[in-house]
């Protein structure tokens, strides 16, 4: 119940639901492609987006204290835990079997970008990484601030992109070894 006692946060989620569903005439979509209120709205998103795994960080480590990975990637879907309810809400709305195009099997950039926060943030906790933890906030919401907004102004790729590609490229050689063998 702890995210409920947040009026901010619950204020903030109403306004954004009334004015993607109800807002008259579009207005709300009108004005999210005028280009600078695009540009602030990213960055307040990213900011917050670094509120709230860190919020998620110190909820995980009060319930689980010793628990790193745990800690991260609980953490991890306090910063893209929308992304996973999505995936969830249209399986059971579409009655799909098949999450071909879920979280799951194609990760997007909020989530690799939380994972890696989750992970920096859950370091310095357990002192792994000796840098102070305000410091550590201030200059992963201005390189979530700055990746972003290369990525809309500039039309950058993904920054995690050739991960990814390793990952696929591995894939598709163990099958490609299976094939070979069972054969």
């Amino acid at each position: 119940m702890t995210p409920f006692g947040n009026v901010y946060n619950i204020l903030t989620a109403v306004l954004f639901w009334w004015l993607a569903y109800f807002s008259p005439g579009d207005v709300a979509f009108k004005m999210y492609k005028i280009k600078p209120l695009q540009y602030a709205i990213t960055m307040v998103r990213e900011t917050r987006r670094t509120k709230k795994i860190l919020d998620t960080m110190r909820l995980a480590l009060s319930v689980f204290p010793d628990k790193w990975i745990i800690v991260v990637l609980v953490t991890s879907l306090g910063g893209c835990g929308g992304k996973f309810m999505q995936t969830t809400e249209e399986s059971l709305r579409l009655r799909s079997t098949e999450l071909s195009s879920s979280e799951f099997h194609r990760i997007s950039y909020v989530t690799k970008a939380s994972l890696l926060v989750s992970a920096i943030l859950t370091g310095i906790h357990f002192n792994v990484l000796s840098v102070s933890l305000e410091v550590a906030v201030v200059m992963i919401s201005a390189g979530l601030i700055v990746i972003n907004l290369g990525m809309i102004i500039a039309g950058l790729p993904d920054p995690f992109h050739p991960i990814a590609k390793v990952h696929v490229t591995w894939k598709r050689k163990s099958t490609y070894y299976h094939y070979i063998s069972s054969s």
